[in-house]
């Protein structure tokens, strides 16, 4: 799997990317972040550097690689920090039982989803076998995840790389994304139920940048370091 580390911090920082993304999107972060922590970018099989070569992909695989990544490098007590399907990998991770995260930091991921949410994963799934799906997946995510002051070049380049990832990885969140157990496990406008989450995740903990869409770690990463900086420092003295 390939990976890229950064910064000269001792606290490990594992930064899981969105579906059909890569982990090149967080290096807007790594300036606000290098000091105090040891960041690693991961991609996920299927996605940026790391090839399928016959991998499945699924949740559970996902998350549990992530488990093994941090157990092979002995990062102890790692900060799991996920954008979108990487938020959920992340909350699956610390689920698990097999790792002990010093805190899990979901970007807009949608666990527990909000209707909206669930019904737009529907109408993905409902597009699946179409022969222009790539285009209309292109632009449902230009139009849900981007505002409109957002969809400039970086908008663009984020859509390519995610309407060309390969078929299983594309197929692999919308027909699985209903057997998630949002009641177990738990941005601008989150797209998962807060209630919820609130409800089900110990210490839970939300921030929002209303001026942000879905992609805030590339678009308001000066803010999204600081708000991870200051819900982190109390452990980071302690």
């Amino acid at each position: 799997m390939h990976f890229e580390v950064s910064g000269s911090g001792h606290v490990p920082v594992i930064c899981i990317h969105g579906w059909a993304c890569n982990g090149s999107q967080f290096a807007g972060l790594n300036p606000f972040l290098q000091k105090d922590f040891r960041i690693f970018c991961l991609d996920l099989p299927g996605h940026g550097q790391t090839p399928l070569d016959g991998f499945s992909p699924g949740f559970e695989r996902y998350a549990g690689l992530l488990v093994d990544f941090a157990l092979k490098h002995k990062l102890d007590r790692p900060v799991l920090l996920g954008h979108s399907m990487g938020g959920v990998l992340s909350l699956m991770a610390a689920a698990s039982g097999r790792l002990q995260p010093r805190a899990v930091i979901n970007l807009d991921g949608s666990l527990p989803p909000r209707e909206e949410t669930v019904a737009g994963q529907r109408l993905i799934r409902s597009w699946l076998d179409k022969p222009d799906f790539r285009e209309r997946l292109r632009t449902m995510l230009r139009n849900a995840f981007f505002l409109p002051s957002e969809r400039d070049a970086r908008c663009e380049t984020i859509l390519q790389t995610m309407c060309s990832a390969p078929e299983a990885v594309l197929r692999a969140f919308p027909e699985q994304a209903d057997a998630l157990q949002p009641d177990r496990i738990g941005g601008a406008a989150p797209r998962y139920d807060v209630r919820k989450a609130a409800n089900s995740i110990p210490q839970f903990h939300l921030e929002q940048i209303p001026d942000a869409g879905h992609f805030l770690h590339v678009y308001a990463a000066n803010r999204v370091a600081a708000i991870v900086m200051s819900f982190l420092k109390p452990p980071l003295t302690a």
